[in-house]
């Protein structure tokens, strides 16, 4: 569904907000070293690792494409871009 342009939603079950977000992500078919994104930050390690669970979903499941992931109050949302 996410490849024809319909979001996905992910209601996360969990006591512990996460850090909000929003990421674009590029996944690129062949290469293997996974996703670019235009994440910035004067600390590379506070990327929000729900956001980073779904990139790499996307990577993993072979995805291709620029991909917005956002993340707010135990809501997941990836849109194709």
């Amino acid at each position: 569904a996410l490849l024809t342009g319909v979001p996905i939603r992910i209601d996360m079950d969990t006591e512990k907000p996460g850090y909000s977000g929003r990421v674009v992500v590029e996944i690129r078919a062949g290469d293997g070293s996974g996703f670019g994104s235009d994440f910035e930050a004067s600390d590379p390690t506070r990327f929000p690792a729900r956001i980073r669970a779904a990139a790499t979903a996307l990577f993993t499941c072979g995805c291709p494409g620029q991909f917005l992931i956002t993340h707010r109050n135990r809501v997941l949302e990836i849109t194709q871009q």
